[in-house]
């Protein structure tokens, strides 16, 4: 049990590891999903969600409002899985996917600014939170020289060891500007 704790403790303390990744971007009419057969999350206030090869759970971002419908000020972006594989389930993050992969880090905010957030495992890549112009959640991030609303993430996962790998990962959003489905394929080096 001992160990178990000190593990947990060292891998709490490492930073998430900015991986380095080779890109393509492309731009279509509409977005692809990679996994069909994979059911896609309805969540009140969605920004994206996250699917992995090895199945059909999926970790859903959603945006916390307050009762007037604005942003929570606290914590105005959640991550929870919904086991999708089992019962559908909403479960919540255990302590090393916050820390390590699925978490969320919000910068510090300024009053009438939007507000600003990565995720543990992709600390490079910055999303903004805010509303789109029907006054729903969404984020935002830059893909190429794109603003891109972020739709879903699909991971391929090699599992075994200590910690997962991703040897590659695929974003796929609507760039902001004109509509079109815009996909970024990113391999690690």
């Amino acid at each position: 049990m001992k160990f178990r704790l000190v593990l947990l403790a060292m891998l709490a303390a490492l930073p998430a590891a900015a991986r380095d990744f080779s890109s393509s971007i492309e731009q279509s009419a509409e977005i692809v999903h990679l996994r069909p057969e994979f059911k896609v999350p309805d969540e009140p206030n969605q920004l994206f969600y996250v699917q992995r090869s090895p199945n059909s759970n999926t970790v859903v971002y959603a945006a916390r409002l307050d009762t007037q419908g604005n942003f929570d000020s606290q914590a105005p972006v959640e991550a929870f899985w919904r086991k999708f594989n089992i019962d559908g389930s909403r479960q919540p993050l255990n302590f090393i996917e916050r820390m390590m992969a699925y978490g969320v880090k919000l910068e510090a905010h300024k009053a009438g600014q939007p507000f600003a957030f990565t995720i543990a495992s992709l600390p490079q890549r910055r999303l903004t939170l805010s509303m789109d112009a029907q006054h729903h959640p969404q984020a935002t991030m830059a893909i190429g020289t794109r603003t891109v609303k972020v739709v879903y993430v699909y991971l391929q996962v090699e599992e075994g060891g200590l910690m997962p790998n991703v040897p590659s990962l695929d974003i796929f959003g609507i760039d902001t500007a004109n509509g079109k489905a815009v996909h970024e394929h990113l391999i690690q080096k």
